[in-house]
């Protein structure tokens, strides 16, 4: 069945792509460029919902078809229409804005790290839930000490969602791994679990900030010596590199705890303080490439640790090294072999270990190796299985001889993982059930959804970076507008559903019986949204000239595919001087909300537009009028009933046509005179820059001529307002059922908004909304 649905996806994608590419060739000569991207871009979009759809929620994969769907409405429409020019205009803005939160949420990166994650629909509903620890290793999650790191995973997965929830585990089975040790007097550990708060791959992250976090509360239940907060401290403030996986093992009966840093993708593991101390294993030499490494204390001795060093062959098949280094170590390969006759062995490791010693920054003595402890093999795939096969483990503990392990690997096949790990020392066996596959992300569970979103676009909004107007000396932005982050956190809050504690608008909005009105938890994110963007609150707007790589050569590995404009790029990755920080104003807003908010609280549901301008400068409210008239089909200025209306609920009298919020904002005075500038980028720019852009320019160095200045005889049109003169009659408008100019409107305090404060304000001028206490401040 799911096949068959995937090539009924794939035949209709390829049936609107084909009939896109014909539409432009049957296309008036002057407008062929412009329906030829569209259908590029198209085409584009329904391949990547075809390839990458299953790694969105079901709702939002459907409204990904319906705007599909919509935009090739839209294009027959414009060119059916009298005057297509603005209408393909009005598209290209409207692609624009989805280009811009394809960037934002990773691009063409976050695609081909999206290609990486494994698809298998089954494993992405197994969840670590307390009742898999329990069972697995007897271990109950509330136990004060030894419940410690698994409350932390549970806590990275349920930040943000109600108390309610807490029965809905939602932390992936790939972030559990349990293992027991086994004495050749019969005795055996297997009260041992590990928990990894950041995996190793880039396909889950809650951030920096949120892991290091949970991971210095485990610390302090496990009465952790100080090189672990060292070793967390350093990697909290090593934000410029990759943060590394980062987890925790607990084994109970010995009492012993363990804080593991691995390094992945190439990167190096971080600089972790006396890590260069670590004595070397026997054949590992680098640490830049699968390299773990630990520090290990027993439960209650805050002054006395070791640390570890485990070192993976990079190269699988190599049972000869692995023979070798056993017998130098422990007089005897026998079960190494017996162990690759009948599983194979896809890699070997081995371990270095310290001699215990007590850590202080001024007067740590030397650090020395103590004697070689351990080695293991890494199992191959039995047929290739990452899941747990009671075959094999029968086949195991026959061949081990060891007592209790047949009823470990029987208890333990719970958590689902295929064996993995064999370690031997002197007496002992270790046996590791621990995920080797990462990446199976549930889109359906919302803080999966998250973590994944995190993981494939280039910064965490786990990771709330400082909020000023400076830059750094190498010419680019360091930070972003209040504004911005404002318009980020309504994209969480209305589009993804991230954080319920926060708002409950996404689930509000879905519901059937609140189809064409606006929740009123949704109208509160609105009006946040406009009081932290009021005032001229600034927004960061890219160039959109074609990149020059003479001039900025380190941008070259950027460009290429569809990037090859300054605004195709990341923000964060844009030169200074092809920024302008601008004043939102009412066209931000207008954007913002006709292409993300949802669908009960746009126009005709539901008024949005505020009684006051969001930025009552002349070059502003200009460019917003000038936004709103060419919307076409979005906002209160509709000409036509447009797609996407739903017909079967109740809209407002005299729609389709002028919008009353349409009419009272074109008759706002623009507060122009003739020595006005009207170009607001001009205005706003930075001294002895210069964008020559199709969409945006502005040249503000010594030759430039200045800036186009306001004039009377601007004519206004495109709009079911307006009359043939470019007039705003008293006409019979239709009014929304709500809006937020209503008065009395319950606009939200900032605690409501945001639930912090900070000390700059949010826009250059007080606001008369500062005066009653509802000014948005945000961190």
């Amino acid at each position: 069945m799911k096949t068959a649905v995937l090539l009924l996806v794939a035949a209709g994608t390829a049936k609107r792509d084909e009939d896109l590419h014909a539409l432009a060739a049957r296309t008036r000569t002057e407008h062929r460029p412009a329906v030829a991207r569209s259908a590029a871009r198209a085409a584009k979009a329904s391949r990547l919902l075809a390839d990458h759809g299953h790694l969105l929620p079901p709702d939002l994969r459907e409204k990904g078809q319906d705007l599909l769907n919509e935009h090739e409405f839209r294009l027959h429409a414009a060119l059916d229409s009298a005057n297509p020019g603005p209408a393909l205009a009005a598209i290209e803005k409207r692609e624009a804005g989805y280009l811009k939160a394809f960037r934002k949420l990773g691009g063409e990166g976050a695609v081909s790290k999206a290609r990486k994650l494994p698809k298998d629909e089954e494993r992405t509903k197994l969840r670590a839930t307390r009742e898999v620890l329990f069972e697995a290793t007897g271990i109950d999650a509330e136990e004060p000490v030894w419940g410690a790191p698994f409350r932390a995973l549970e806590g990275l997965f349920r930040a943000g969602h109600p108390v309610s929830s807490l029965a809905e585990r939602e932390a992936p089975m790939e972030a559990l791994g349990v293992s027991a040790k086994f004495f050749e007097d019969g005795t055996a550990l297997t009260k041992r679990y590990h928990v990894a708060l950041q995996p190793p791959c880039d396909c889950w992250t809650f951030g920096r900030d949120a892991v290091i976090k949970q991971a210095k509360i485990v610390a302090k239940s496990l009465k952790a010596p100080p090189l672990v907060d060292a070793w967390l401290d350093s990697i909290e403030a090593d934000d410029a590199r990759k943060l590394p996986s980062v987890g925790f093992g607990v084994s109970v009966e010995d009492g012993a705890c363990k804080l593991y840093v691995l390094n992945y993708g190439g990167h190096e593991l971080p600089p972790l303080p006396l890590v260069d101390a670590l004595p070397r294993t026997a054949r590992k030499q680098d640490r830049a490439s699968s390299v773990m490494v630990s520090v290990e204390w027993k439960f209650g001795d805050m002054k006395t640790q070791q640390m570890r060093q485990y070192a993976v062959e990079a190269a699988s098949g190599d049972v000869s090294v692995a023979r070798q280094t056993q017998d130098e170590r422990f007089a005897g390969d026998e079960l190494v072999a017996a162990l690759d006759g009948a599983f194979g062995v896809g890699q070997s490791e081995d371990i270095a270990v310290t001699a215990p010693f007590q850590y202080d920054k001024a007067t740590t003595p030397p650090v020395v190796a103590a004697p070689l402890a351990k080695s293991g093999l890494k199992l191959k795939r039995q047929d290739g299985n990452i899941d747990s096969n009671a075959e094999t483990d029968a086949k195991l503990a026959a061949l081990l001889k060891a007592p209790g392990a047949d009823a470990w690997l029987a208890r333990s096949r719970v958590v689902r993982h295929a064996l993995s790990n064999v370690q031997f020392g002197e007496g002992f066996v270790t046996l590791y059930r621990h995920p080797t596959v990462f990446g199976f992300v549930d889109p359906s569970s919302a803080p999966q959804h998250l973590a994944l979103r995190n993981a494939l676009a280039k910064n965490t909004r786990a990771t709330r970076r400082r909020l000023d107007e400076t830059r750094s000396s190498s010419g680019y932005l360091d930070d972003v507008t209040h504004c911005d982050e404002a318009i980020e956190l309504f994209l969480d809050r209305a589009v993804w559903g991230a954080n319920e504690l926060d708002s409950t608008c996404k689930r509000d909005s879905d519901l059937a019986a609140n189809a064409g009105t606006c929740p009123i938890s949704c109208q509160d994110d609105v009006a946040c949204l406009v009081v932290a963007c009021s005032d001229c609150a600034l927004v960061d707007v890219a160039c959109d000239e074609a990149i020059d790589t003479a001039a900025y050569p380190e941008l070259a590995r950027h460009v290429g595919g569809d990037v090859d404009s300054y605004d195709d790029l990341d923000i964060e990755d844009v030169p200074a001087g092809k920024i302008v920080r601008l004043p939102c104003g009412d066209s931000g807003l207008f954007n913002t909300m006709n292409l993300w908010g949802p669908d009960g609280c746009k126009y005709p549901y539901y008024g949005f537009m505020p009684v006051d301008t969001l930025c009552d400068e002349c070059s502003s409210m200009y460019a917003a009028r000038e936004a709103v008239l060419d919307g076409l089909w979005d906002g209160p200025c509709n000409e036509d009933d447009p797609p996407g209306d739903d017909d079967s609920l109740t809209l407002p009298s005299n729609y389709p046509g002028c919008g009353c919020d349409c009419a009272d904002f074109l008759r706002r005075d623009l507060s122009c005179t003739s020595e006005s500038c009207v170009n607001v980028a001009q205005a706003y720019a930075a001294s002895n820059t210069v964008c020559a852009g199709d969409k945006l320019r502005w040249d503000t160095t010594s030759s430039s001529t200045g800036c186009e200045t306001y004039g009377a005889g601007s004519p206004l049109t495109g709009s079911a307002c307006l009359d043939a003169a470019g007039a705003v009659p008293n006409a019979t408008c239709y009014r929304t059922p709500a809006a937020i100019s209503e008065p009395g409107f319950p606009w939200p305090w900032p605690d409501v908004c945001y639930h912090m404060q900070r000390d700059a304000a949010l826009g250059r001028r007080a606001s008369a909304l500062a005066l009653v206490g509802a000014i948005v401040m945000m961190v």
